[in-house]
């Protein structure tokens, strides 16, 4: 495990390897046959040191680094020294490495799939309030690559201060395209984002279909904070939301060990959790992942597969607020959310559709990502979900 134990990446590596760790013993207790781990400090070393060092210790493969600059800098090799899983996407149009695969938990994947579902939903003219800072230039191009690959349009893009008035962004975004926007795009972290829907009804417009991020949603039930999100429709990943995700926490992925670490009171640290659990249980199939590359793993951070250039996809189960608390989403009118969802996509980490795999299985078939909760430096991982 290539993690850094020093460095702004250092908090966010702890909390992996704390779900990775729980996963593992979790397993044991189970009697499941886990490999053993491993951790090498990687944030005094160049890639190549930390190759020879995890080579030296009998490594048969490798998870990390988590460092985007790293994985950019492997993505453009011919091959890597171990089968190995980065923690972090590149910024490369492809990978270029062979068993090289690279996962993490980005927001660029969920703005993908918002804009499969909407299109499958009938929508067509697009309103985007995005923040007006990179994180937010990232999301939007991929939301617009998406949704105009699919033949959407788009009405108008605000991108908003998320220290200004929600009012005047409302206002730019249905007022300032040539054309009437009949969806919005909304990324926006929960407490800018429980101002739209009251400002859309101010504006007669509370019929606006409105579909949103994971950020938009903190990762525990707030019924009375959360009551302004009514009617929004959202991904996330299962772990977050059990009820609407799995049926309830039986159903989930992994369940023992959701319990084991659902325990504290941060939910962006749960987050990290997960992505720690799914990248040992990623890890573990790497060579049937080489082998069939429609391998889908259905784990704690959605249903899992990966990209002919190794990059892992992830699909989101969907929610809709109710009585503000996240609840299941039907299927889209007139179709559901399987092959029609999972055409590839020419760009970086492209969105998949979700298969029917059973919770923590793995399946072989066609297929049916800093800070948590929002806007991550952009070395921190869209590991981080940004």
């Amino acid at each position: 495990m290539l993690l850094p134990e020093s460095g702004p990446l250092a908090n966010v590596a702890k909390a992996i390897r704390q779900g990775m760790q729980a996963r593992l013993d979790d397993a044991r207790a189970q009697g499941e046959k886990m490999p053993d781990l491993t951790f090498i400090d990687s944030s005094q070393q160049d890639i190549d040191a930390l190759y020879a060092q995890a080579t030296l210790g009998g490594a048969q493969a490798v998870i990390g680094p988590l460092s985007k600059d790293k994985v950019n800098q492997l993505e453009t090799r011919a091959s890597v020294p171990l089968p190995t899983l980065a923690l972090n996407y590149g910024e490369h149009a492809r990978n270029q490495a062979a068993e090289l695969f690279q996962y993490g938990l980005s927001a660029e994947d969920e703005a993908r799939q918002v804009a499969q579902r909407a299109y499958l939903d009938g929508r067509r003219n697009a309103g985007i309030l995005v923040p007006d800072n990179e994180w937010g230039s990232r999301v939007l191009a991929a939301f617009r690559e998406r949704w105009q690959h699919d033949g959407g349009k788009i009405a108008s893009v605000v991108s908003y201060p998320p220290s200004g008035s929600v009012t005047t962004a409302v206002s730019q975004m249905l007022k300032g395209g040539s054309s009437k926007p009949d969806m919005l795009f909304l990324l926006a972290l929960p407490s800018y984002a429980r101002q739209v829907p009251p400002t859309l009804d101010f504006y007669y417009a509370s019929k606006l279909p409105v579909y949103a991020t994971s950020q938009v949603y903190e990762g525990k039930p707030q019924p009375r904070a959360d009551h302004d999100l009514n009617d929004v429709q959202f991904v996330d990943l299962p772990w977050m939301i059990p009820d609407a995700a799995a049926g309830g926490v039986d159903a989930l992925p992994y369940a023992s060990t959701y319990r084991q670490l659902a325990t504290q009171d941060d939910p962006g640290l749960l987050k990290l959790n997960a992505m720690g659990v799914d990248a040992l249980e990623l890890a573990r199939r790497l060579p049937l992942l080489q082998a069939l590359p429609s391998t889908q793993v259905y784990g704690a951070t959605g249903n899992l597969q990966a990209r002919d250039d190794g990059r892992i996809q992830r699909t989101l189960p969907w929610a809709v607020f109710q009585a503000g608390v996240p609840q299941p989403l039907l299927a889209s009118p007139g179709a559901t959310l399987g092959a029609s969802e999972s055409q590839p996509m020419p760009s970086n980490n492209s969105g998949g559709t979700s298969g029917a795999t059973t919770p923590g299985s793995t399946s072989a078939g066609s297929a049916i990502p800093g800070d948590p909760l929002g806007p991550a430096a952009d070395n921190a991982s869209d590991a981080a979900a940004d």
